[in-house]
């Protein structure tokens, strides 16, 4: 086993941060009587725990292997793709419902 397979990669405790702090958004959500509001700022809470999670574990993690960065780059590509779509989609509903 080498130095690195007991090593998380870069980004894993900014990743596990972001959903401990939506799973704390969506709790709040009820107390702002509006689960996007509290999602939203368990996106920024998220973020900064993942922030300091991964500094305080900066010696322990490893760069993203070759396969990691292609399998992110198409994630991230796929993920634009949708999210145009979807903004085209809600665009011509929006203009189709001002008729």
């Amino acid at each position: 086993m080498s130095k690195n397979e007991s090593k998380h990669p870069k980004g894993y405790w900014m990743g596990v941060g972001i959903s401990i702090g939506i799973a704390i958004g969506a709790g709040l959500g009820p107390i702002f009587d509006n689960f996007g509001v509290g999602i939203g700022v368990g996106v920024a809470i998220g973020t900064a725990l993942g922030t300091s999670l991964e500094q305080r574990y900066k010696d322990q993690l490893r760069p993203l292997t070759e396969d990691e960065l292609k399998n992110q780059k198409r994630s991230i590509t796929i993920g634009l793709a949708v999210a145009a779509i979807l903004g085209v989609f809600l665009i011509v509903v929006y203009l189709l419902q001002a008729r």
